[in-house]
């Protein structure tokens, strides 16, 4: 890959990039010389001169009575990358209050329910992001913590911070229903820490092997047996199905957590 080709991956334009390096090369010079060097026409060259100057690579100066143009030092292209970073943040937080409104149109748009597939520990991560962006609305879920820690060890912290932890960065509260062969073993105070209220039912009353969360519409079935797979349903009537089935999960799980 040739100079030129690296500063247009760096973000300038095929002619930006080639009137930038004649004139990196030529230190200051009016514009036919810059022109003649990178082998563009004149008037092109000065709609060229103009874009670098507002980039911040190239200003005017005068010598004598004659125009000319000096280059900045090269340090100065990192100010492209810092203006595109600023934009891609700028543009990631547009698309993040654009999003629950762009998926209540999708919602409402559709019929059929969109059925997607997660695999893995790093597609169970993209599953939780997008389940959590959804809506502010409460969380509601039926958990195997034995499953779970068969892939997600309970020493590793890895399930809390980048699954769970998406959710408790994101402030929504969660209801959890949970059976596990330790018995009722959640603390409230971890309950408080994560946004979270637990109750817990005996596995061998609730024998799930998977996990079954609904946020807004969606409604997120997880695998955890050998590996990891995760769907996401994004229909209304599903979730709000399975949402009573949680509320009378969850009155029921009363007994259990007196």
């Amino acid at each position: 890959m040739d100079m030129q080709q690296s500063l247009e991956r760096l973000g300038l334009a095929e002619k930006e990039s080639a009137v930038y390096l004649a004139l990196l090369q030529l230190g200051q010079a009016p514009v036919q010389t810059i022109a003649k060097r990178a082998k563009i026409v004149r008037p092109t060259t000065y709609v060229v001169l103009e874009s670098l100057i507002k980039k911040g690579l190239v200003r005017k100066g005068l010598i004598g009575k004659k125009t000319v143009f000096i280059s900045s030092p090269p340090e100065d292209l990192e100010g492209i990358i810092r203006r595109r970073e600023r934009q891609a943040r700028e543009q990631r937080d547009n698309l993040q209050k654009l999003l629950p409104e762009l998926r209540a149109i999708y919602a409402l748009s559709e019929e059929r329910p969109s059925i997607r597939l997660f695999e893995g520990k790093e597609g169970l991560k993209n599953l939780q992001r997008e389940f959590i962006e959804v809506s502010n609305e409460p969380v509601l879920g039926l958990e195997a913590d034995d499953m779970i820690e068969t892939l997600f060890p309970p020493e590793s912290d890895e399930y809390e911070e980048d699954v769970r932890g998406v959710r408790v960065k994101s402030g929504i509260y969660s209801r959890n229903i949970y059976t596990s062969s330790k018995g009722r073993y959640r603390k409230k105070e971890d309950d408080i820490k994560a946004l979270r209220e637990s109750r817990y039912i005996p596995p061998e009353k609730l024998p799930i092997t998977a996990s079954f969360t609904v946020h807004g519409p969606l409604l997120s079935i997880v695998s955890f047996r050998k590996k990891i797979i995760g769907v996401l349903i994004e229909h209304q009537d599903i979730a709000d199905s399975f949402k009573s089935v949680f509320e009378a999960a969850w009155e029921a799980a009363a007994k259990y957590n007196p």
